[in-house]
């Protein structure tokens, strides 16, 4: 018959007395008085105290089975663990220990986690003491209870401040790391701080960007975060992107709510900086404590309000077309023809059902007004690949956009969406004619709004000028302008700029502008 444990019997033997003797030695005379590296000193508390809590703990809840032994154990081994991996437990831990007469200081350090096979020692070498028989004594059993009590509870108590430097950087020696800003934790106790920055799938307008940071970005655009542990008086590095000029980061911590740092590279070039709060070059961000003790992001040109949950109102006139507003049509294409149209049907939505002689039925989605072809007609479509070219609406970027074209003998359909506008050139007509000068500028008093990639999205003003146009016109997304000479009618379905976008969201974020038009040519060429 197994004999009943009795935790008492473990704190009377060599090994728990020898640990909780090295503890009190450690912590009251080895610590600070430079005998001992200060690495040895705070490993040597971890490894005995290790040894002295769970014998402890089962004493003092009067535990007499192997299983409650085992939990007493396991529950000494997962708050050590978890004090020393989360700040927020160690805050949480110090919070009560502030309830009672022994506070404690915890510093969270992963390192620590070494000390762990102390605990497989005890259950070895004190798990057969609890169960053996030796004479009662009960006077020194609880002694060794209160001793062991006090110097687990005196093992964390705190200390005064460090000064804001640490021992490889006092002396008037600042540590220095290449980077553009470093964000200082001028606080005075270790800080768990998450960084996101941009994706790198995001290109940004840095104009655009630096005007209002808040307002242009959004949070879909920041990637997963990176966290650092930043110990008091130390600075993260906060890198340049130099490609696109200037940089976002999206910053929390716990008990700090989500704060924007932006900037430009060329305010802030990257150079050696300061990555201790005892540097004096402008280029620290500082983490502080407000008058309330909430962790805060003390004043710099860099800092900004972290871009809104949800997009404020939109002022009139200047709301995007909804994302099911466009062009589109089915595939594959019957291309070639020509070919007999059987019927037309078209839906509330402005998507029409083109039903063919002997083929598939096609669909396009136009404007109802830029429907032409109805029952009879014959027609033929083709499908285009649009790059190359000088297109002024493009702004300077590498055309690029898909057109579908279906011709019958009365009329002619050019419908095109991508960074370039339907023209008369694109339709192949062996009658050319001249172009009339394209312009777009974003539309006046327009914030823009985000998409649900939180690509930044404003509406664009389109405009026409020279020849075929009596007079400079502007078209907004939803208007036509019918161009003189035989030149065709332009309807005008989407138009916005996006200066900064996710080029790997759908459906059209790889340029900076982005078009849907159809021109519509009432005599077939």
């Amino acid at each position: 018959m197994e004999r009943p444990f009795a935790a008492r019997r473990a704190l009377l033997h060599p090994l728990w007395l020898g640990s909780l003797a090295l503890l009190a030695l450690n912590d009251h005379v080895l610590k600070g008085a430079g005998i001992l590296p200060g690495a040895i000193t705070g490993k040597l508390s971890d490894f005995a105290g290790l040894v002295v809590a769970p014998a402890l703990l089962a004493a003092l809840l009067r535990l007499s089975s192997r299983r409650g032994l085992f939990l007493a154990h396991l529950a000494t081994g997962a708050v050590f663990a978890a004090i020393n991996l989360s700040p927020a437990v160690a805050r949480a831990f110090e919070a009560l220990a502030a309830l009672t007469p022994f506070p404690w200081q915890i510093t969270v350090d992963p390192t620590d986690l070494v000390a762990l096979p102390a605990l497989a020692l005890a259950w070895q070498v004190l798990l057969p003491a609890m169960q053996r028989p030796l004479p009662e004594r009960p006077v020194a059993q609880r002694a060794a209870v209160v001793l062991g009590s006090l110097a687990c509870a005196a093992t964390s108590e705190p200390v005064d401040p460090p000064p804001p430097c640490g021992p490889d950087f006092c002396g008037g020696v600042v540590p220095t790391e290449p980077g553009a800003l470093a964000l200082l934790n001028t606080t005075t106790g270790e800080r768990l701080v998450r960084v996101r920055p941009l994706k790198d799938t995001v290109e940004v307008d840095c104009p655009t960007l630096l005007a209002d940071p808040e307002s242009a970005l959004s949070r879909e655009l920041f990637a997963p975060a990176d966290a650092w542990l930043l110990q008091a008086g130390r600075g993260l590095p906060l890198q340049n992107n130099e490609t696109a000029g200037c940089v976002a980061y999206l910053i929390d911590a716990d008990g700090l709510s989500p704060t924007l740092l932006a900037w430009s590279s060329s305010t802030f070039p990257t150079q050696q900086i300061a990555t201790a709060t005892n540097g004096e070059d402008g280029r620290g961000i500082p983490l502080t404590l407000d008058s309330n003790g909430k962790l805060s992001v003390g004043p710099h040109a860099a800092v900004f309000k972290a871009p809104a949950l949800e997009d404020p109102p939109v002022a009139p006139g200047c709301a995007s077309p909804d994302e099911t507003v466009g062009i589109e049509w089915s595939t594959p294409l019957p291309v070639g023809g020509p070919w007999l149209v059987e019927g037309v049907t078209s839906s509330p939505d402005d998507c029409h059902a083109i039903e063919l002689q002997n083929k598939a039925t096609m669909y396009i989605c136009v404007p109802g007004s830029a429907m032409p072809f109805q029952a009879g007609d014959s027609i033929e479509v083709n499908e285009l690949e649009i790059a190359g070219g000088s297109y002024t609406e493009a702004v300077g970027e590498a055309p690029s956009g898909k057109g579908l074209l279906i011709r019958s003998a009365t009329h002619t359909l050019l419908a095109v969406r991508g960074n370039v506008l339907a023209r008369y050139e694109l339709t192949g007509s062996s009658e050319p004619l001249s172009e009339p000068t394209i312009e777009s500028e974003l539309a006046k008093g327009c914030a823009g709004t985000h998409d649900a990639c939180g690509s930044l999205l404003v509406p664009l003003e389109v405009g026409y000028l020279g020849d075929h146009v009596p007079s400079i016109t502007f078209l907004r997304a939803g208007k036509s302008l019918t161009l003189a000479d035989g030149y065709g009618t332009v309807h005008l379905v989407r138009a916005e700029a996006m200066p900064i976008r996710d080029t790997d969201c759908p459906p059209f974020a790889r340029a900076s502008r982005h078009y849907e038009s159809v021109l519509v040519i009432n005599a077939g060429p």
